[in-house]
C-alpha cells in the first residue's frame, strides 16, 4: 500500500501540470512513454486517484455539500472564501471553487487520456478502465451539483456543465455547458459501462473499498437516479450493492469510531479516498480542522447545529453521540443554555447561559432572584425548562450540561467526525459510498412510491445499529419521508450530503439558529429550493478563459 501511494504522490505532480481543462495533463512525456504497458496504464490511472486527495478538491468538495446545510454553524467571520458557501452570499471569484472546476476537469481529461490509449481485453485491464469511468462520472456529478439546479428543476432547460470527453481537448474549440439532464445522461452511461467493465475482477481485500469497483458504481448509481427522483431504480441499484455481501455494517464501539479506522479495516466502507499517515495530513488546513482542535492543531470554528444536536439529543442512547465532541470545562460546574430570536435580522437567534447549582434535588439560578429548574419527562426522556429569564416569556425549553467554553458566544460542540485517523489528529480518509448510505437511500425510494413497511424495515436497520427504538409505525405529527430524512441527516452528517438533500427535495434550508450566517447585509435564514443561490457562480476565471461559459444568475 505504502509503496501504490508513494507511486501515486509522483502521479500527481503529472496532474498537476494542467493548469486548466485545455492542456494536456501527459503532454511533457510521450504516449509511449506513457501507455507503453499496462503498468503504465495503471500508472496514469493512478494520477487520477490522485487528485481526490488534493485539498483543492477535496476541500471545496466537503464545504459545499456539508458546510452549506443546517447541521453546522459558524461561530465567526472569516476571510477564507469557505465563508461564502456557507452563509450563501455567492462570488464569482470564490478561489475553493475555481479550484474545484478545474480539479475536477484535469480529472477528467486524465480519465479521457486513459480510456482512450488502454486497450480492453484482460479483466484487470478492463477493471482499470472501468475505475476511470467511474472517477469521471463522480468528477461530473460533483460539477453538475454545483453549478447545475436540481434534476427536479426541468433538466431538459436549466445548464449543467461543459461535457469533456477528449483526450485531448481543442483549446479553440470547447464545448459550452450541456443541459443538466445531458450531465446526468453521461454519468448514467458512465456508471453503467464502468459496472460492466469491473464485473469480472475484484481487487485484493487490501485495495478493495479505496479503488473503485463494480459495486461502488453501483452504489453511486442509486445516488444518482435517487437524485433524478428515479426510486425504482435508485432502490434497485442499493438493493444489489447491500445484496452483493461484500459490505457489512459496523457495530458497537467500531461504528462510534470508524472516523479513527483506515478504509480498509472498515467494513462498511463501499468506497473512500484512503490519505496516508504522515503524508496526505494536512493539519491546519484539512477540513476536518475547521470543527475540531485536537492536540493544539485545527482552527475549530464549526461546530454541530442547535437543531442537528435537538434531533441527535431525542435519544440520549444514540451512539452518534461520540462523533459530537462538547469541550467541557474543568470540573463540575454546570449551566442552562437556550436560545432567543434576536432583535435583527428577523429569525437570527443567540445562546444565552445562566450558571446553575444543586441545591438538594433542585438546579436554581439567578435571574431576578433565585429561580428553579423545572423538568418533565417525553418519552422516558427527561427535559428541563425555565418560564423566567432574559429575552424569554414564559415555558422555554434549556439544555443543562456542565459548563462549556465558548467562542463569540458560541458553545464549543468539536465535531470529530472527520478527523482522528490512526491517531492523527487531522488525518482522515473521506469516505464517498458506505453501506448506511444504500439503506437510507433505498428507505428514501420506498418511502416515496408508497412502501411504509419497507422504507421503516431500512430505517431500523440504521436506528438498532446505533442503539436507538426502532419505529413500530410512522409516529404521529410526522410523514415517512420525514422519518427517513431525518434518519439520513443523522446518519450521514459531516459526510457532505445535507446541502443536496434539502435542495433535490424541494425542501426549504432552514437558518433560524445560532450562527454567524446571520452576519452581514442582507443574510439569508432560510434558503428555497427555487433559490437562485442554490447553485454558485460559474468562476469568473474560468468564464474569462472561456467567454461561451453562461453565468449563473
Amino acid at each position: 500500500m505504502k509503496k501504490i501511494y508513494s507511486f501515486i504522490a509522483i502521479l500527481v505532480a503529472l496532474s498537476f501540470a494542467a493548469c486548466d481543462i485545455t492542456r494536456d495533463p501527459f503532454q511533457d512525456l510521450s504516449d509511449e512513454m506513457v501507455f507503453a504497458d499496462e503498468l503504465g496504464i495503471e500508472a496514469a490511472a493512478l494520477g487520477t486517484y490522485a487528485l481526490l486527495k488534493t485539498n483543492e478538491f477535496m476541500r471545496p468538495y466537503h464545504f459545499h455539500g456539508e458546510f452549506g446545510g443546517d447541521n453546522i454553524a459558524l461561530s465567526g467571520s472569516t476571510t477564507d472564501h469557505l465563508y461564502y458557501m456557507y452563509n450563501y452570499q455567492h462570488t464569482p471569484t470564490n478561489g475553493h471553487l475555481n479550484s474545484l472546476w478545474s480539479t475536477c476537469y484535469k480529472g477528467i481529461v486524465n480519465a479521457n487520456k486513459v480510456i482512450d490509449k488502454a486497450q480492453q481485453g484482460t479483466d484487470r485491464m478492463n477493471h482499470v478502465i472501468g475505475e476511470m469511468y467511474y472517477l469521471r462520472a463522480f468528477f461530473y456529478f460533483n460539477l453538475v451539483n454545483i453549478w447545475g439546479r436540481p434534476y427536479n428543476q426541468d433538466p431538459t432547460s436549466n445548464l449543467g456543465v461543459p461535457i469533456v470527453l477528449d483526450a485531448e481537448p481543442d483549446v479553440d474549440n470547447m464545448p459550452p455547458r450541456a443541459t443538466v439532464k445531458e450531465v446526468y445522461d453521461l454519468i448514467i452511461e458512465d456508471l453503467t459501462t464502468a459496472a460492466e467493465l469491473m464485473s469480472n475482477f475484484k481487487r485484493v481485500d487490501a485495495e478493495y473499498n479505496i479503488y473503485a469497483s463494480e459495486q461502488a458504481a453501483k452504489a453511486l448509481l442509486s445516488r444518482v437516479y435517487l437524485y433524478m427522483e428515479d426510486n425504482a431504480k435508485a432502490a434497485g441499484f442499493a438493493t444489489e450493492v447491500i445484496e452483493s455481501n461484500n459490505f457489512a455494517l459496523l457495530q458497537g464501539s467500531d461504528y462510534e469510531t470508524f472516523p479513527t479506522m483506515v478504509p480498509e479495516k472498515n467494513s462498511e466502507v463501499i468506497f473512500a479516498c484512503r490519505a496516508l499517515k504522515d503524508e496526505d495530513d494536512y493539519g491546519w488546513y484539512a477540513f476536518g480542522g475547521m470543527y475540531a482542535t485536537i492536540d493544539g492543531v485545527g482552527w475549530g470554528e464549526m461546530y454541530a447545529s442547535e437543531p442537528y444536536r435537538d434531533l441527535l439529543d431525542e435519544n440520549p442512547s444514540d451512539r452518534r453521540h461520540k462523533f459530537i465532541d462538547p469541550q467541557y470545562n474543568d470540573g463540575d460546574t454546570y449551566e442552562i443554555t437556550y436560545s432567543y430570536d434576536k432583535s435583527s435580522p428577523a429569525g437570527s437567534r443567540m445562546f444565552k447561559m445562566y450558571d446553575v447549582t444543586l441545591n438538594g434535588e433542585s438546579w436554581e439560578y439567578e435571574y431576578n432572584g433565585t429561580q428553579t429548574v423545572m423538568t418533565e419527562d417525553i418519552d422516558g426522556v427527561t427535559k428541563y425548562y425555565i418560564t423566567e429569564g432574559e429575552f424569554i416569556s414564559g415555558k422555554t425549553y434549556v439544555r443543562l450540561d456542565k459548563k462549556m467554553p465558548v467562542r463569540q458566544g458560541y458553545p464549543k460542540f468539536f465535531v470529530i467526525k472527520c478527523s482522528n485517523q490512526e491517531g492523527q489528529p487531522q488525518l482522515f480518509s473521506p469516505i464517498i459510498s458506505r453501506l448506511a448510505e444504500m439503506y437510507l437511500n433505498r428507505a428514501e425510494a420506498r418511502a416515496k412510491t408508497g412502501d411504509i413497511d419497507g422504507a421503516l424495515e431500512d430505517v431500523n436497520l440504521i436506528r438498532e445499529r446505533v442503539n436507538i427504538p426502532a419505529y413500530d409505525e410512522v409516529p404521529e405529527g410526522k410523514t415517512i419521508l420525514d422519518v427517513v430524512l431525518d434518519e439520513r441527516r443523522l446518519e450521514l452528517a459531516f459526510e457532505a450530503h445535507r446541502r443536496y438533500d434539502i435542495f433535490r427535495n424541494g425542501l426549504t434550508l432552514d437558518r433560524r439558529y445560532p450562527g454567524t450566517h446571520d452576519r452581514g447585509a442582507n443574510p439569508l435564514l432560510t434558503v428555497p429550493a427555487s433559490s437562485p443561490r442554490v447553485v454558485d457562480y460559474i468562476p469568473e476565471a474560468q468564464i474569462l478563459a472561456q467567454p461561451n461559459l453562461i453565468q449563473n444568475p
